[in-house]
């Protein structure tokens, strides 16, 4: 007979490597995140309060309307953000939630996206190459 004894002592330290790269992983999330956030222009603050992490096949993500289309129709800057640090600092807090939401998914599901759901943001990105800037930055 062959026999092998797994001590508890393993199963907690297999929680606790678990835990360190979960925490890693979710620094790292969060790095990329922020940084989309950072260089993503703000006018009415939309596009980048729609920057969402998701697990690889998930899909879905933030969506919020586009108050800068309806400005650019109508060939005003009603809708421009007077809070454009605010706006940056309540995207990031997202993309913060979303890194711990999801790293246990990530994990397991080997990988996130980063997406962008306004409206707008094939627009944006054209002008701004955010997602190229962002793939640069993290290779």
């Amino acid at each position: 007979m062959v026999q092998m004894t797994v001590r508890s002592s393993l199963g907690k330290k297999a929680i606790q490597l678990e835990k360190l790269v979960g925490d890693r992983l979710q620094d790292k999330l969060v790095s990329l995140g922020s940084y989309a956030v950072a260089i993503s222009p703000i006018y009415s603050g939309q596009f980048g309060k729609s920057w969402s992490l998701r697990p690889i096949g998930s899909g879905g993500g933030r969506v919020r309307s586009s108050k800068y289309l309806a400005d650019m129709a109508a060939g005003t800057r009603a809708n421009e953000s007077t809070n454009k640090e605010g706006d940056r600092e309540e995207a990031k807090a997202a993309i913060a939630k979303d890194a711990v939401d999801f790293s246990i998914e990530i994990l397991r599901d080997g990988g996130a996206i980063l997406t962008n759901r306004a409206p707008h943001a094939k627009e944006v990105d054209a002008k701004h190459l955010t997602i190229t800037r962002v793939k640069d930055r993290f290779r």
